[in-house]
């Protein structure tokens, strides 16, 4: 675990200082979050002439821009104002280091020291050297959401990646991300880990009932206390005509002489456009427009099946209903005969 730390760490981009054999390579800036640890990738060199000076019990020291008293020493990590560990060792020229419990007091430019036996005793600073400056924020940053399509807009039936990432600050502790959605089922994404974030994938085929759900990525940092932050993104289908059904208003008997509401409704995106038509017509022929057919002063003429078409430019899908008008019968009530 530790070679892969060590590795991972190595492979950023580095700021070299170099000056009669002996340089130093760190980053010039670094993050902690408050309550984390930071790591510093860092490696020297010193000026041939001390090479036989160089042995492993040399002290491998920090110090604070402006301080005269190391603030973590190799020899003893957990003594200094900032403790934590050192990695690999003095003649593998390794001065990668781990601050633990960084907060606010950390801020600041840091400059590397190696004191060895006899006469290696270097301090890494001036305008040669670069120092490496530590920048703690207070809280951790919302993850990042992105949407891949494999076509230009969410369409049914189409895949779908949402990808979710947040920073490592740091990979001995590094920060774990979940998915949740409004729908009632759970959801999984496949995480894996870049040299300098933790990516989540969720990926599916996209369905009409994932039309106006709420997707969120909840990114986990393991400081001294749990803290959470949450990215969240709303998902727009597109989708043809779905459950589309006719009503008649209103309901139950139709009587003649009265007026009747024929109500189509679909669920589709982007909305359709209805349009009616009766079995009476040969070949069918539009009747009306529009999601409602109102028809005043029926009588059994007005009788039939009326079908409505909801359409959209991704299909279309019908629904009917059997209107049926009675006649009203009157009765005429005579005075009996006596």
């Amino acid at each position: 675990m530790m070679e892969t730390l060590v590795t991972f760490l190595l492979t950023g981009s580095l700021i070299q200082g170099v000056l009669c054999g002996f340089n130093i390579s760190l980053p010039k800036r670094v993050e902690a979050l408050k309550g984390s640890c930071v790591f510093i990738p860092c490696t020297f060199d010193i000026d041939q002439q001390y090479k036989d000076d160089l042995t492993d019990s040399a002290k491998r020291m920090w110090f604070k821009a402006g301080g005269s008293t190391a603030v973590f020493d190799s020899s003893s990590p957990n003594t200094g104002l900032l403790k934590g560990e050192i990695f690999g060792t003095a003649t593998q020229k390794n001065c990668t280091t781990r601050f633990d419990n960084v907060d606010q007091s950390h801020r600041g430019s840091y400059y590397f020291r190696i004191e060895a036996s006899g006469k290696l005793q270097y301090n890494y600073k001036g305008t040669t050297y670069s120092q490496v400056q530590i920048g703690v924020l207070a809280s951790p940053p919302k993850p990042t959401l992105s949407v891949f399509l494999d076509q230009q807009k969410v369409i049914e039936g189409s895949s779908v990646s949402l990808r979710c990432s947040t920073k490592i600050f740091c990979p001995s502790r590094p920060p774990s991300l979940t998915w949740s959605s409004s729908l009632i089922e759970s959801v999984t994404g496949q995480q894996y880990q870049s040299q300098t974030d933790i990516i989540s994938d969720l990926n599916f085929t996209v369905s009409h009932r994932h039309h106006g759900v709420t997707f969120t990525c909840t990114a986990t940092h393991q400081l001294q206390k749990q803290n959470t932050t949450k990215r969240s993104r709303l998902l727009s289908v597109q989708y043809a005509p779905k459950n589309t059904s006719v009503r008649i208003n209103p309901a139950g008997l139709v009587l003649e002489g009265r007026s009747v509401t024929l109500s189509c409704s679909s669920d589709a995106n982007p909305a359709v456009n209805y349009t009616w038509y009766r079995d009476t017509e040969r070949p069918l022929n539009p009747v009306q427009t529009g999601p409602n057919l109102t028809i005043n002063n029926t009588d059994p003429t007005h009788s039939g099946r009326y079908y409505c078409t909801a359409e959209n430019k991704h299909g279309t899908q019908n629904s009917s209903v059997l209107l049926d008008v009675q006649i009203q019968t009157h009765f005429c009530l005579r005075p009996a005969d006596n």
